[in-house]
C-alpha cells in the first residue's frame, strides 16, 4: 500500500514538473498582433526654401520639388536622409539636408 502511495505521488510530482515548461513554452509562440496591424511612424515636416531660385530634395526615393520662398509639407518615415538634388550656391548637389528623426515632427526646416 505504502508503495503504491508513493509511486501515486512520484508520478503527480513528474508530471506536474514537465507539464509546466511545456504550458509556458506553447504560449510564446504567439506572435504580437500589433506587429502585423501596427502603422509605421511617419514624421510631418516643412521644408521652406529661402533661396531665390527653385530646387529639388531627395528623401529617400522621392523627389521634393521646392519653389522659391514656398513651404512643402511632407510625411517621412524616421531614418529617412534628405539631400539637396539640385546644385545651389550654398548646398551642392548629393550634401546632405537632415536625417529624419522623431524630434522633427511639426518642425519647419529653412533652407538657405
Amino acid at each position: 500500500m505504502k508503495y503504491r502511495n508513493l509511486l501515486a505521488a512520484t508520478t503527480v510530482v513528474a508530471i506536474s514538473l514537465l507539464a509546466s515548461p511545456a504550458v509556458y513554452a506553447a504560449t510564446s509562440v504567439h506572435s504580437p498582433v500589433h506587429a502585423f496591424f501596427g502603422k509605421t511612424k511617419t514624421v510631418k515636416l516643412t521644408f521652406l526654401n529661402d533661396t531665390s531660385s527653385p530646387m529639388e530634395l531627395k528623401a529617400g526615393d522621392d523627389i521634393i520639388k521646392l519653389e522659391a520662398g514656398k513651404p512643402v509639407t511632407v510625411n517621412l518615415t524616421p531614418g529617412t536622409r534628405v539631400v539637396s538634388n539640385t546644385a545651389t550656391s550654398t548646398h551642392e548637389a548629393g550634401s546632405l539636408i537632415a536625417e529624419i528623426n522623431t524630434q522633427l515632427n511639426g518642425a519647419t526646416i529653412h533652407i538657405k
